[in-house]
């Protein structure tokens, strides 16, 4: 039976981090699993904290074939799952216990050079207080609507950014993406769901494009980025009864049915 490495980084805010760290180090070892820095020979990844560690996680994986497992150290995640019963957990990781949920993630160019990636969205957003004009290419139809910026969303953003500023909530494992516009100037472009393979997307002023809430890259006027799904798949761990829209329900505390 092949041993498991396993790979662990925590959110630095967390108080007695190390302490945390070490126990869960304890637990892995005695699972018969190694601890290894994140590396393309890194199985398995478990971050703690929030959502956003895990978005640190993704932008560390060097091998798509590594599992991530969110423990929950924040406050409103839906990446993360609780971590009560550490030992049982771990244990049903490194067992296989667990299933994966496949998630697509963004890729960015410009001018055909890559730029980065995304697991939540990538935003395009303006620099200065002045609304910008977009071109939207989406197939070989061209859309063009004013607003402050634009989100590009894979459904498993579809919960953050994009919900905020009113887009669609879409199943996580979907392959879709979803267009979002930050205060349209008019009623000339709907938020949507994109099945196509890429978003040709052109600014008439200098942007800001924000990968995750992580990284900032500068995009200037009349370039065009292009956004499309990464060739491979992200690789989500979550419990077997995981339920995505139960998960939905209990976040958004959306009521306990009619009286």
């Amino acid at each position: 039976m092949k041993q498991i490495n396993v790979s662990i980084i925590i959110n630095p805010k967390i108080p007695d981090g190390q302490k945390i760290i070490r126990d869960f180090e304890k637990i892995i070892c005695e699972e018969k699993a190694k601890i290894v820095p994140c590396s393309p020979d890194t199985d398995i990844l478990i971050t703690l904290g929030g959502d956003g560690t895990v978005l640190k996680g993704f932008r560390m994986l060097q091998s798509f074939e590594t599992c991530l497992l969110g423990l929950n150290f924040g406050k409103f995640g839906f990446l993360t799952i609780d971590c009560k019963d550490r030992k049982k957990i771990i244990k049903d990781a490194i067992s296989g216990n667990f299933k994966i949920s496949p998630r697509i993630y963004l890729e960015g160019f410009i001018n055909r050079s890559f730029v980065g990636k995304a697991l939540n969205e990538m935003v395009i957003f303006r620099k200065d207080i002045r609304m910008v004009e977009f071109e939207l290419i989406l197939d070989s139809t061209a859309f063009y609507f004013k607003a402050d910026g634009i989100i590009i969303s894979t459904p498993t953003g579809s919960t953050a950014h994009a919900f905020s500023a009113g887009g669609p909530i879409v199943f996580p494992e979907d392959r879709s993406m979803v267009i979002v516009a930050f205060a349209p100037f008019t009623a000339t472009w709907r938020n949507c769901v994109y099945e196509g393979d890429k978003i040709l997307l052109k600014p008439s002023r200098d942007c800001d494009i924000i990968l995750d809430g992580q990284e900032k890259i500068n995009l200037e006027q009349h370039n065009t980025i292009e956004i499309k799904p990464g060739k491979q798949l992200f690789k989500l761990m979550v419990p077997p009864e995981w339920d995505f829209w139960k998960t939905l329900k209990e976040k958004f505390s959306w009521g306990k049915g009619l009286s």
